[in-house]
């Protein structure tokens, strides 16, 4: 029998608002707010944005 294991999804946050300067605290709110699996800071044009990562 062979094992998947499941797939990690990210997308911008729908709780944080402004830069995302500190990895540590988008992954604080994607856990607390949006019950993700984790979060960190990302390069997206304009700027920096905190994702979420979430099982798919």
């Amino acid at each position: 029998m062979m094992m998947v294991k499941g797939k990690i999804c990210g997308r911008r946050s729908k709780t944080w608002s402004g830069f995302c300067a500190n990895s540590g605290n988008c992954n604080r709110q994607c856990r607390t707010w949006e019950k993700a699996l984790h979060g960190a800071c990302h390069a997206k044009f304009p700027g920096v944005a905190c994702f979420c990562y979430f099982r798919c």
